[in-house]
């Protein structure tokens, strides 16, 4: 399934949008909406309410708020080095926000990868990260009246 990256976008579908009721946790990652946020805690006891968080809900609709191209000779020989670095910047970005994941990651050539996030800052702050570890190029677009940034790294 193709990324409609250039669809209308409604960030209110996976944010706003929908009331969820307390405590209810995620059927797919296990993240809890309690005190009117979602959290990385443990499940609650008794009885509680089953639904799909707006991260998971992006990964499966193909919905994502951040895409970075990278674009490299060295992705090839420091891949392994590269996914540590975007996964250390991940788990940064859950302890502040646990919404901010990864959502897949696309191996477009030896080359060149897309990554695709679920919210702008996680793509953009991965980009900035990649840049200070291995130089290059750094470019980060907004769609105007759009909450998507597409990041591109090129060395």
């Amino acid at each position: 399934m193709k990324t409609n990256l250039y669809a209308q976008r409604n960030e209110r579908l996976y944010l706003k949008n929908k009331k969820y009721k307390e405590p209810t946790v995620c059927k797919v990652c296990g993240l809890v909406f309690i005190d009117g946020i979602w959290k990385k805690i443990e499940k609650p006891r008794g009885e509680y309410y089953e639904d799909i968080c707006p991260a998971c809900r992006r990964i499966q609709d193909n919905y994502y708020g951040g895409i970075l191209n990278l674009k490299s000779d060295i992705i090839k020989s420091k891949k392994e080095e590269i996914i540590n670095l975007m996964k250390n910047k991940e788990k940064e970005s859950e302890n502040i926000n646990p919404l901010r994941r990864i959502g897949k990651i696309e191996q477009i050539s030896d080359n060149e990868m897309n990554v695709y996030t679920t919210f702008e800052h996680l793509a953009v702050a991965i980009g900035k990260a990649i840049q200070r570890a291995f130089k290059g190029d750094l470019d980060i677009k907004y769609k105007e009246n759009d909450k998507v940034a597409r990041v591109y790294w090129v060395k």
